[in-house]
């Protein structure tokens, strides 16, 4: 049997993502070993609760160092295993994919809500057009159409009466010029 690329710690895993993610939390397994002493059961407890607490692991590899520290709190009796916490196991695959269903649901949804809103705004957009454009063939169409002998007639009503006050008030100009001419002479 050959040795194979994607092995961690005695596990082979078959994607990259979870063979990056081994690698990863051997490498945090090996930095708090060398930094934690693994021989002072309260160390070890502290360290523990840590990782439980903060959900550190999610590989077999960390699991497995999980189960060991849990074993070595256990060996110093400083725990009872009832009372000591447990190791919460999340499957990585099966959550994924429930969660990705998810999330792509809840895009789909929200894509569907938004295209069904810009449909009935493009809806709305478009009678509000045909409804100008309606007025405004309308108002072409009058304008095309109308007696336009109205307003001349009205026009021409409005000079004539100009017109005619004009020639009023030069005749009286003209009185009251001769008037002021008799009263000059005299």
């Amino acid at each position: 049997m050959g040795e194979s690329q994607n092995q961690v710690n005695g596990f082979i895993f078959n994607t990259n993502e979870d063979f990056n993610r081994a690698k990863e939390e051997l490498g945090v397994i090996e930095h708090f070993k060398a930094k934690v002493d693994l021989s002072n059961p309260n160390d070890v407890l502290k360290l523990y609760n840590r990782f439980i607490e903060k959900n550190t692991f999610c590989t077999p590899v960390g699991y497995l160092f999980l189960k060991e520290l849990q074993e070595n709190i256990l060996k110093s009796g400083i725990m009872k295993p009832e009372e000591i916490q447990k190791i919460n196991y999340v499957s990585q695959n099966s959550g994924t994919k429930t969660e990705t269903k998810e999330v792509d649901s809840l895009a789909l949804n929200k894509y569907k809500e938004m295209a069904q809103n810009l449909k009935i705004k493009l809806r709305n957009s478009r009678i509000i057009n045909v409804f100008f454009l309606v007025i405004v063939i309308a108002m072409i169409i009058i304008a095309i159409y109308s007696d336009k002998t109205v307003f001349i007639n009205f026009e021409n009503e409005v000079i004539d009466r100009y017109a005619g006050w004009e020639e009023e008030l030069k005749l009286k100009e003209k009185n009251l010029e001769e008037r002021e001419a008799e009263l000059n002479k005299e």
